[in-house]
């Protein structure tokens, strides 16, 4: 699908938190189908999956976001995240309306406790390492009005959940063929799909607050 991606939040200058403590901000997360198509917990911008409810970063300036995200307890590789003139870090937002979702798919939001020593911006933070603290929500808008031969979003309630390689499609009863580019592996019902979700979120130490069509 494409997606008209949010202006980059840490591009300019940032300010360092001389705090070493936690502090409260918010995340959004894709979810991802694994190979049998149950969801994972997948970061927005980078190809990384939380398997857990902690995440530590690790920088690789090999990657585009000059980060690699990593469980904790894995060994650092590099300097120790985050330092200046790095992008590497864990990145949270300081309001949760930043973290809403920004496009069509199934999306995740929610409270996190990024740990220090922190780098700071007007939009939020970048730490060292990031725990899920609260409810997860979420939230599906559906792909057809994203497609090559629609281009317009499309609000409407999705009815089913269709999935393909790294992704989930929620599609409504007008698009029931939608997405018409990308190859398809199956589909959820919408109630099988929110009992997955709810499994995941057990898994990562959390639970889902409700589903949120946007």
């Amino acid at each position: 699908m494409s997606q008209r991606a949010r202006d980059d939040p840490w591009i300019g200058s940032e300010s360092a938190v001389l705090s070493p403590g936690r502090v409260v901000a918010w995340r959004r997360w894709r979810l991802r189908p694994d190979i049998s198509g149950e969801p994972l917990l997948g970061s927005a911008h980078e190809d990384h999956v939380w398997l857990d409810h902690t995440l530590r970063a690790e920088c690789d300036p090999s990657r585009t976001w000059s980060y690699r995200m990593a469980a904790v307890g894995e060994e650092d590789s590099g300097h120790q995240p985050p330092v200046a003139d790095c992008r590497c870090g864990v990145y949270a937002y300081r309001t949760p309306e930043l973290a809403r979702p920004v496009g069509p798919g199934v999306w995740v939001h929610g409270r996190v406790l990024v740990g220090g020593p922190l780098f700071e911006n007007e939009a939020g933070y970048r730490g060292r390492e990031a725990t899920i603290d609260g409810p997860l929500a979420l939230t599906f808008e559906c792909v057809g009005g994203d497609d090559l031969y629609s281009p317009t979003r499309c609000f409407l309630p999705p009815v089913k959940i269709k999935y393909g390689p790294m992704a989930f499609y929620p599609v409504c009863s007008l698009h029931s063929l939608a997405p018409v580019h990308v190859v398809v592996d199956g589909y959820y019902e919408m109630a099988d799909f929110l009992d997955a979700a709810a499994i995941l979120a057990a898994t990562l130490g959390t639970f889902i607050a409700g589903s949120d069509p946007v």
